[in-house]
């Protein structure tokens, strides 16, 4: 336990300067192996203290310091948490935020691409197809091979236990994955971005760039893997003296601190359901 104040006195002693939430002495107490004769050496249990944290739900239960989230989460008169489900409170007029407010990325759209745009390019991704300038190439899946093993993934042997076909694939796929962060980058120039944040007290808000901040972009799905862009559970430090304006936090390059991290398990989730999502706001938008 000693160990554990040590760790949380020294978190709390580099908040000023990292911006990191403060965990629990419990939380932190599970952090040290119990099953070795030699406690890890401080810094080594700081940094993974530190990725821990920006990689967990900042919910869960019993995860930071009681006395740190009040804090450090949107007052009540932003969020209006007397109306049930609520999402930003849109009767509230402009506010100062009061304190800085440690949040997590729930959802990142790029508002430059219509949503129609965007399913488009993720049905030819569901169906392993990217776009090679005006070329449309097929990417490698995983169902190439009939049940013999024998089909499109055959290909002449290389004798290092490759194939022809193996390596036009690979060379394919790392082809797309530079398109993608090429494309990305070119987006992220102009683009203006909405997002759902949470607080550590489980009060959300939405945020629009009210000026581009360089580190927020929408992930790339190549080949199933996420690729740049701002992961969903990505924590960020909204600043003492941000605007918040009906309900929607306005951003801007001096008032955002992006701290990283990422909730792997979300990331999965808001992947697969991203489609269904779109296509359901597509077919709303028609009616």
């Amino acid at each position: 336990m000693e160990t554990a104040r040590t760790l949380h006195r020294q978190l709390t002693t580099d908040f000023p300067t990292t911006s990191l939430p403060i965990p629990s002495l419990s939380w932190l107490t599970t952090l040290i192996p119990s099953n070795i004769s030699r406690t890890p050496p401080l810094p080594s249990l700081l940094a993974t203290a530190r990725s821990r944290l920006l990689s967990s739900d900042l919910c869960t239960p019993g995860l930071l310091d009681a006395n740190w989230v009040p804090s450090h989460c949107f007052p009540g008169s932003l969020t209006g948490q007397s109306l049930p489900g609520a999402v930003g409170y849109v009767n509230s007029q402009e506010q100062i935020l009061d304190r800085d407010v440690v949040v997590q990325v729930l959802d990142v759209e790029n508002l430059n691409r219509s949503k129609w745009e965007v399913v488009e390019e993720l049905e030819a991704i569901e169906r392993g197809e990217q776009t090679r300038g005006r070329e449309v190439i097929r990417l490698p899946t995983s169902n190439n091979t009939d049940g013999d093993g024998e089909g499109e993934g055959e290909g002449i042997d290389m004798g290092d236990g490759g194939t022809q076909t193996q390596t036009a694939a690979f060379a394919q796929n790392s082809t797309a994955q530079q398109q993608a962060a090429q494309q990305a980058a070119r987006e992220r120039k102009n683009a203006t971005h909405k997002l759902t944040l949470q607080d550590s007290s489980g009060q959300r808000l939405y945020a629009l760039e009210l000026k581009r901040v360089e580190e927020i972009s929408v992930p790339q799905s190549v080949n199933g893997k996420m690729i740049g862009g701002t992961p969903i559970g990505c924590k960020l430090v909204l600043k003492r003296g941000t605007k918040v304006a009906r309900g929607v936090v306005l951003l801007e390059p001096s008032m955002v601190k992006v701290l990283g991290g990422k909730v792997e398990s979300w990331g999965r989730v808001w992947e697969r359901g991203r489609l269904e999502r779109l296509r359901g706001e597509v077919s709303q938008q028609g009616r």
